[in-house]
């Protein structure tokens, strides 16, 4: 176990040192000039003196790789930079708006969980029968619609022609549905599908013969024998999404105007708020590590086969 968290963590360290060398790199070669954006918000023109003066303090006018230096020692010091527009820390910032992605990324793992266990067994239990129909007309709709084209067709549907349910913020529960019918439904419906396979594919070995020779009951070869291992590629699945959930869901906060990390860090794209971007980007690799490292963990649990891999 210590072996395996050794190597964990020497991996976080050569993930973050590649892609947070990268992003520093993309976002001075990318056009737009953050002194002039800041000045010339409100469409006012700025002088040239004025750009400079911002540009000093901003700290632009260094050499490259003085800035790379600097900001890659703040970055290990624990100092992540000030924001050009608030003028907050990032980090401070950055941990004020986790628990609203948090509470999406719960809501929409738990629609998603649901949906691929449910969808999943249930379709596995009689081929070509209603559900598994049913299941197969899911996982169609879940893949070939965009996350953001079912987020506008469920506010179309639910808060213009219905008004049962609100279309942004957040404020109580019911802010929270449509946000997290659209982040997990589709990827629940595919994943479905997936363990359905798994389930079927497994159900002619030998272990599965042997359990019939036994004479366990059919639930209890589907539920204690087959689904145990069909299982492991889809924790997998849902470790992976549930990362792109913390650490991705950009379009979906930005569609329902939820104040979490995904809306801040598109505003700062906007605003070429540097620091943010940069901020933002290590702290979506740790969240996407950590949740692996947790997968591998409960997988290892699950078929302790795996430790010795």
């Amino acid at each position: 176990m210590i072996r395996f968290i050794l190597e964990r963590v020497a991996q976080l360290l050569i993930i973050v040192f590649v892609v947070s060398t990268l992003t520093f790199v993309l976002m001075r070669l990318a056009p737009g000039d953050p002194a002039t954006i800041l000045l010339t918000a409100h469409n006012v023109p700025a002088s040239e003196e004025a750009l400079t003066t911002l540009r000093q303090e901003l700290g632009l006018n260094e050499p490259f790789h003085i800035q790379y230096v600097n900001w890659l020692r703040d970055v290990f010091t624990g100092h992540w930079g000030t924001s050009y527009v608030s003028k907050e820390s990032v980090l401070a910032e950055l941990w004020n708006r986790l628990p609203a992605t948090v509470e999406l990324a719960a809501a929409g793992f738990a629609v998603m969980t649901v949906l691929t266990l449910g969808l999943g067994l249930a379709a596995s239990l009689k081929i070509s029968g209603p559900l598994d129909r049913l299941g197969r007309l899911f996982a169609l709709l879940g893949s070939s619609i965009p996350s953001f084209w079912l987020g506008f067709l469920l506010i179309y549907l639910f808060s213009v022609r219905l008004g049962w349910l609100p279309s942004m913020g957040r404020e109580d529960w019911t802010h929270l549905v449509l946000p997290a019918l659209t982040l997990g439904a589709g990827l629940g419906a595919v994943q479905a599908r997936v363990l359905r396979a798994q389930m079927l594919e497994l159900g002619d070995r030998n272990f599965v013969k042997a359990a019939k020779a036994r004479g366990f009951s059919r639930m209890h070869i589907l539920f204690f024998e087959i689904f145990k291992h069909a299982v492991l590629p889809i924790i997998t699945l849902l470790g992976t999404n549930l990362s792109f959930m913390l650490a991705g869901n950009v379009i979906v906060e930005t569609i329902f105007s939820w104040p979490g990390l995904g809306k801040y860090f598109i505003d700062a794209i906007t605003q070429r708020d540097y620091p943010v971007i940069q901020g933002y980007v290590i702290f979506a690799v740790f969240l996407i590590v950590g949740v692996q490292c947790l997968v591998d963990v409960v997988q290892t649990a699950i078929d302790p086969r795996l430790r010795l891999r």
